[in-house]
């Protein structure tokens, strides 16, 4: 009985989890230079706005201050700005798939008293159920006709906070990333390890399946545990 005991405990923490999960993008800006006044990335185009700025971690702002973090990271508000970059790449999912979204995101770091800060999925919003968000984007979470997003306001000391978006898709289709700020005063928002997980859910069909056949499996050991009893009763 210890095994279906064991066995049911992995079917709960099976049915609680996604199976097959899935890192589709990642992206530190590593691959990019830095530089004033970027429009395209390696993977990402500015959208709306005019350019961001790629800042390495050994630079010194002009009032020295030294970036806190490790490599590169981006300023959505450049030289000049602000801007919204959005991937190049259109990310596929499947209907049932838990899609999770995530970043570090800080303050601008340089005097700064808050900045907005947009992180958004330009995707069909009828495909999503179940939006959540973690970190600074746990608020400021809506939607409109092509996206779903987070709109907060990031004061300027905030340090790198991971953050993130996820929803369940109710349907096949697929999306883009992107990130923003209406900052505009050429210090904004610093972004950094964008990451894209899509995991595929267990159907409600499958775990039936698994909890049957547990059943059946329970029910044949019991079967044999009487078998046991009555032969060492007329042994």
């Amino acid at each position: 009985m210890r095994f279906i005991y064991a066995l049911a405990a992995s079917a709960a923490i099976t049915m609680a989890t996604p199976a097959s999960a899935a890192t589709v993008f990642t992206d530190g800006f590593e691959g990019d230079t830095p530089a004033l006044t970027v429009t395209t990335l390696d993977n990402w185009t500015v959208t709306q706005g005019v350019s961001v700025d790629v800042v390495g971690a050994s630079n010194v702002y002009s009032i020295g201050v030294t970036l806190p973090a490790s490599g590169n990271v981006v300023d959505l508000d450049g030289t000049p700005g602000p801007a919204t970059i959005t991937s190049i790449q259109n990310f596929l999912f499947n209907a049932g798939d838990l899609v999770t979204f995530s970043f570090d995101v800080g303050g601008a770091q340089r005097g700064s008293v808050a900045d907005n800060f947009q992180a958004i999925l330009f995707l069909d919003p009828s495909l999503v159920s179940g939006l959540t968000g973690t970190g600074l984007t746990s608020a400021g979470l809506g939607s409109n006709a092509g996206s779903v997003f987070s709109s907060v306001s990031i004061p300027g000391s905030t340090a790198f906070t991971t953050s993130s978006i996820s929803f369940i898709a109710t349907g096949a289709g697929s999306l883009k990333l992107a990130f923003g700020t209406t900052s505009a005063d050429n210090i904004g928002p610093l972004l950094d390890n964008v990451r894209l997980d899509v995991s595929a859910v267990p159907e409600p069909a499958t775990w039936a399946m698994m909890l049957l056949g547990l059943g059946f499996v329970g029910g044949a050991m019991r079967a044999r545990r009487r078998k046991q009893n009555v032969a060492v009763r007329y042994a």
